[in-house]
């Protein structure tokens, strides 16, 4: 084996020679401090410099990436922040709306926070942060700025389980505003309500709004219920049927009121 590295050495001798011939030249250049061996010293420069073009493409390409990846957490915070000041932009005017009503309001009312939406065995419920220490009681009328939401049920100390309208055992004592006609509505898997045995001869009119009764011990009269959708006729043709859409959409609220008393 050592004499095949011999052998092979001593075929390329010439060739390990001139190199060898080559790095000492250069460096004779490259220490040589004369004008005309200074030009050649920056001709050589130029000839080797793209030598150093990959190591400085590189560089900058993993500057680049370094920058996007920057560039990427930047606008991820920025996004974030952006949602956040939204969310408290809509908080905002939430809360302002509620306050105009509570000022407006001639009930003696409680602000509460839901804090869960969920159902029950029993029944569809929210879950409000003030219960018995704030004065709530068992069947009081939970509402909000645009209209009903439902009853009080189970009272504890600090939270409230509230039975809301979506329930299919939740009934309201409710009147037309326009015609003035009462009924019972009961709500419907769909999320619309019904207002069954309305006279024959009454007139509802699609888009009237729709209020309580105020013939209830829970829910004062005159509070915003929905408006109505349409009319059809009872199925033996004697009465009428009112479909009512309802005017406070569940699924997006975040603040309520308890209705202690009316002033």
């Amino acid at each position: 084996m050592w004499l095949k590295v011999i052998r092979f050495l001593i075929d390329l001798y010439e060739y390990f020679l001139l190199i060898l011939l080559v790095i000492i030249s250069l460096s004779i250049l490259m220490h040589n401090e004369s004008p005309q061996i200074r030009v050649l010293q920056g001709e050589i420069s130029d000839v080797f410099a793209f030598v150093h073009y990959p190591r400085i493409w590189i560089n900058e390409l993993s500057n680049l990436m370094d920058e996007n990846q920057e560039l990427k957490e930047e606008n991820l915070r920025l996004g974030l922040l952006n949602a956040q000041l939204k969310e408290s932009y809509l908080e905002n005017q939430r809360l302002r709306e509620m306050l105009n009503f509570a000022d407006s309001s001639k009930l003696t009312i409680i602000p509460a926070e839901v804090v869960n939406q969920g159902t029950t065995p029993l029944f569809n419920s929210i879950l409000i942060n003030v219960g018995s220490e704030q004065g709530i009681l068992p069947n009081m009328a939970v509402i909000t700025n645009k209209g009903i939401v439902g009853k009080t049920v189970s009272v504890g100390r600090k939270n409230t389980t509230v039975q809301i309208f979506l329930d299919v055992n939740f009934r309201l004592g409710v009147k037309f505003q326009i015609s003035r006609e009462y009924g019972i509505m009961r709500w419907r898997p769909n999320g619309l309500a019904e207002v069954r045995e309305i006279p024959k001869t009454a007139v509802i009119y699609p888009g009237e709004k729709v209020l309580t009764s105020g013939y209830s011990e829970i829910y004062p009269a005159n509070i915003q219920v929905g408006e109505v959708v349409d009319v059809r006729q009872s199925a033996n043709n004697l009465f009428q049927i009112a479909t009512v859409r309802p005017s406070v959409n569940i699924n997006s609220i975040e603040e309520v009121f308890v209705v202690l008393a009316e002033n």
